[in-house]
């Protein structure tokens, strides 16, 4: 029984303690912190739950009452339900004064404590002044070196923000932001700007820009840069690209500050010129345009330079003058030697404005082998021997050409006929042509077991002599025999090896007879044909004559050259220039392979004598008068073989070298 008591006792007391502290006074709402500007009005809140002491409002720990009117602030109101335990403070048409820190607060009781809110901020916000820059509204700086502007707005609450802007784009470097304090709560804000200016800051806008929570907008301020550098110069040249032999002019325009100084008295240029050439100084040469004459190629590429000086000092500009001339030679490998297999470089260099262009073709073709000043083979042959043409072209200035020979070392090659003719009885040669680099060590003909350098071996010779194009070997064979007839081997040699060549000698046919019969009546109608229209032609002008249509002249009868030995002496004038070639007859030989001589030798009067261009020979015009040439088929001779013949002078007496013309 005694536990039961004590247990219902226990569970009273715990009743009664729950009862109470239900009924404690507490916050059901506590105020927070806010901020507003100068002027405006703010509501702090509090409610309380259970309210048994009494209630008010501390500001910075200073209780401001708690009659519901707060009298001696009368600004200031309690307001809400009371019933409802709302105690809000309402702060009406703010004052920076009422900034602070703010609580709410209910007294102990006799069985209670007392409560406490939250602290709550108050702040006002009060607009700086407006922004000013110190250095006021012209800022006069010197391209490259730094310079400090400032700008402030004081008073403000809190501290004005500050940006710098330049031609409408922000400035986010070289920025200094500091604050000062101003007394009552309110702050300087100050912002240092370092430029680094440059020419081109020249009359741009500095603009300084304030912003603070108590303002609607922002306020800016503004300054122009006036940026002092030294002359920013510029050479041009007209025209651009100088014919040679021409004129041109080159200007300095200069942008400088200071420039040109206005005044009462007028304006003045206040930069001054001078012009240089590679460095040296042009005498009297101090005006803004520099007139060149009769500009020529060595010219190209000099420098001309303008220096141009102001108050802050001097500045200059170059200009490489550009002279158009055609091509002109640097460097030609005039003749390469290479061993066949190896590689070949030719080279031909140009010089020329603009650049030339350089374009290699071989020698009698007009394919384009390469460009640049370089033609290079990886592995040549003897096919790749020959002269080589680099045309170098400079648009609107011509082009030029130069020739680089290339020789390939190979073994020998043999170009003598296979086939050559003799007469019996007559003297016979054989010839065998060596025509390669590099030239033979040895040229050796072999026959019936018989072998022969140079030297006689019974009625044969062996000679061998330099001639145009190679090293030439005759056989020569006296008195020829029905036996001679027959196959002679050719042999020659090089450092690079030997090459053999077999070469059949064989019995010129003579004329058939049918053929100088039938020559013969083909010149006879010839000659009855003129005589038949000369008699025509006659008859027809006696007729005029007798007619009366024609007066006959009067006679006129002039004998010349009455003695024809003395006509010889008489040269007629020269023919008419043409392209003539030589008939190499070797003893009317039937030769069927031919190769043009090119150039046309020198007319030879007649009864004079020429030079053969290729082997230096000299041949004669036995023929007195031009009338007396006789008319020859188109004809050519393997090389050298006009060569071979010029030691048989007295052969080519008995049977004339002919000579025509196409």
């Amino acid at each position: 029984m005694r536990l039961l008591s004590t247990i219902v006792a226990c569970l009273a007391l715990a009743g009664l303690v729950a009862r109470g502290s239900a009924q404690d006074q507490s916050f059901r709402e506590e105020p927070d912190s806010v901020a507003v500007r100068q002027g405006e009005t703010v509501t702090l809140t509090c409610a309380i739950d259970n309210v048994a002491g009494i209630v008010q409002w501390t500001k910075d720990n200073f209780a401001l009452g708690s009659d519901r009117a707060l009298p001696g602030y009368p600004r200031f109101t309690i307001t809400g339900d009371v019933n409802r335990g709302q105690y809000n403070l309402l702060v009406q048409d703010t004052l920076l004064e009422d900034d602070g820190t703010y609580q709410c607060q209910a007294s102990p009781t006799e069985t209670q404590q007392g409560i406490r809110s939250q602290n709550a901020q108050l702040t006002i916000y009060l607009p700086p002044d407006n922004p000013v820059i110190e250095e006021g509204s012209s800022v006069s700086v010197i391209a490259g070196q730094p310079k400090n502007v400032t700008c402030r707005a004081d008073n403000g609450k809190p501290a004005a923000t500050l940006t710098w802007w330049k031609d409408g784009q922000e400035i986010t470097e070289g920025i200094t932001y500091i604050t000062e304090d101003a007394g009552e709560k309110r702050k300087n804000g100050v912002s240092i700007l370092t430029l680094n200016p440059s020419v081109d800051d020249h009359g741009k806008v500095l603009t300084c820009q304030s912003s603070n929570p108590a303002m609607d907008a922002n306020k800016e301020t503004t300054t122009q840069l006036n940026v002092e550098h030294t002359p920013v110069v510029v050479v041009q040249s007209d025209p651009p690209l100088v014919e040679e032999g021409s004129s041109v002019s080159l200007s300095c325009e200069s942008r400088a500050n200071p420039g040109e100084v206005r005044s009462s008295s007028g304006s003045r240029n206040d930069v001054n010129y001078q012009w240089k050439k590679n460095g040296v100084v042009l005498a009297g040469e101090n005006g803004q345009v520099l007139r060149l004459n009769n500009v020529r190629r060595e010219d190209n590429l000099q420098v001309f330079t303008c220096d141009a000086t102001n108050a802050v000092g001097t500045n200059s500009a170059n200009i490489t003058l550009s002279v158009q001339y055609g091509p002109e030679p640097l460097k030609t490998t005039g003749q390469v030697i290479v061993d066949r297999g190896t590689s070949a470089t030719l080279v031909c260099k140009w010089s020329g404005n603009p650049s030339p262009t350089i374009m290699w073709t071989k020698k009698g073709s007009s394919s384009v082998l390469g460009t640049g000043d370089t033609l290079t083979f990886p592995i040549v042959d003897q096919s790749h021997s020959g002269t080589y043409q680099c045309t170098a072209v400079v648009p609107g200035s011509g082009e030029d050409s130069r020739e680089v020979v290339l020789i390939v070392n190979g073994p020998p090659i043999i170009s003598s006929f296979e086939v050559q003719y003799a007469s019996s009885g007559d003297e016979g040669q054989i010839e065998c042509l060596s025509s390669n680099s590099p030239p033979p060590s040895r040229m050796a003909w072999t026959w019936n077991g018989i072998m022969l350098d140079t030297g006689t071996e019974g009625r044969f010779t062996a000679e061998q002599r330099d001639v145009h194009g190679g090293r030439l070997s005759v056989l020569t064979v006296s008195k020829v025999q029905a036996g001679d007839f027959a196959e002679y081997n050719c042999t020659v040699w090089n450092r690079l090896g030997l090459t053999s060549k077999i070469i059949t000698l064989r019995q010129k046919e003579p004329l058939p007879l049918a053929a100088i019969v039938g020559g013969a009546v083909a010149g006879l109608v010839l000659i009855l044909v003129i005589v038949l229209l000369v008699f025509v032609f006659c008859h027809r002008r006696r007729k005029k004559q007798a007619d009366g249509q024609e007066t006959p002249p009067k006679e006129k009868v002039e004998i010349i050259h009455r003695d024809h030995e003395a006509a010889k002496d008489k040269v007629p004038p020269p023919p008419p220039q043409r392209k003539y070639y030589i008939t190499a007859d070797y003893d009317d030989r039937d030769y069927s392979s031919k190769t043009s001589l090119g150039a046309p030798p020198p007319w030879t009067p007649p009864g004079g004598t020429y030079q053969d261009y290729k082997n230096g020979n000299l041949y004669s015009n036995p023929y007195n008068n031009y009338s007396s040439y006789p008319a020859v088929s188109e004809h050519s001779y393997e090389r050298a073989s006009i060569a071979s013949r010029a030691s048989r002078a007295s052969e080519a007496q008995k049977k004339p070298r002919m000579m025509t013309h196409v």
